[in-house]
C-alpha cells in the first residue's frame, strides 16, 4: 500500500461500516463488549456519538475502501448533518447496552469509565482549547506510511483556515499517543484507571493532550481550505 494512490474526502454516511471496524480494533471494543449484537451496539453508539460532537469529518480511501478516519469539532461551526438519525441511532444502542448487556456490566462499566475522566482532565486544565479532535484512526495495514499524518495535517489547515490557533484531544496508552508528540502536541493532564479485562493491560493511563496549529497548516491530503 502507497499513499500515492490514497484518496481523501469528506465522510458519507455510506462510511460507516469501514470506519467502525477501525474504530473497534483501534480502542479495543470487542474486549469490553464480547457478545456478538452487544459489540455491533457499542460500536455503532461510539461512532455516533462522535458524529454528533463533530463539525469535520474527512476519510483516507485506497481502491474503494475507507483505511482512515479524523473527526473535530470546531466551535462557531455547525454540527455534521444528519444529527437527528444520529441521535435516533445513539439512543437505540445505548437502550441495547442497557437491555442486553447485564452479563458483561463490569467491562462494560470499564468502558464508560473512560468518559469521565475524560470529564476530569477537561475540567483539570486551566483555559482549555476549546476545539478537539474527536475521533482519529487509521487502519493498521495502512500504519506508518503516512495516511494519519497527512489526515492530521489536513485538519490542521481546517483549523487554521477558521481562525483557530489551538486544540485538544483525548488519547490513552492503548493508543499510539507518540504520534501526538511529534507533532509537539503537550501531554497538559493525565490519570490513571485500573481495568479487568481480558487482553488488555491492569492499568490504564488517560491522556489529554493540548496543540498549537501551525502558522502555515498546509493540507497535504487535499482538503478544501
Amino acid at each position: 500500500m502507497t499513499t500515492r494512490t490514497v484518496n481523501y474526502r469528506p465522510y458519507r454516511p455510506e462510511d460507516a461500516d469501514a470506519v467502525k471496524s477501525i474504530i473497534d480494533e483501534a480502542f479495543h471494543i470487542h474486549r469490553y463488549a464480547r457478545a456478538p449484537r452487544l459489540h455491533a451496539a457499542a460500536v455503532d453508539l461510539y461512532l455516533r456519538e462522535v458524529l454528533l460532537e463533530s463539525t469535520y469529518a474527512r476519510v483516507a480511501e485506497q481502491s474503494g475502501r475507507v483505511i482512515g478516519i479524523i473527526m473535530g469539532r470546531v466551535e462557531g461551526q455547525s454540527r455534521l448533518p444528519g444529527r437527528l438519525g444520529n441521535r435516533l441511532r445513539a439512543a437505540g444502542g445505548m437502550l441495547r447496552l442497557l437491555l442486553t448487556g447485564f452479563p458483561e456490566r463490569r467491562t462494560l462499566r470499564y468502558y464508560s469509565q473512560f468518559e469521565r475522566i475524560y470529564e476530569r482532565l477537561r475540567t483539570s486544565v486551566r483555559e482549555a482549547p476549546g476545539d478537539e479532535l474527536t475521533l482519529f484512526a487509521v487502519d493498521a495495514s495502512a500504519r506508518g506510511l503516512g495516511v494519519g499524518g497527512a489526515l492530521f495535517q489536513d485538519y490542521m489547515a481546517h483549523l487554521r483556515a477558521h481562525g483557530r490557533t489551538d486544540f485538544y484531544l483525548y488519547t490513552d496508552s492503548l493508543c499510539t499517543y507518540q504520534f501526538y508528540e511529534r507533532q509537539a502536541m503537550v501531554r497538559a493532564a493525565e490519570e490513571d484507571m485500573a481495568l479487568q479485562v481480558e487482553g488488555l493491560p491492569n492499568t490504564v493511563e488517560v491522556y489529554l493532550y493540548t496543540g498549537r496549529v501551525p502558522e502555515r497548516a498546509l493540507s497535504r491530503a487535499g482538503a478544501p481550505r
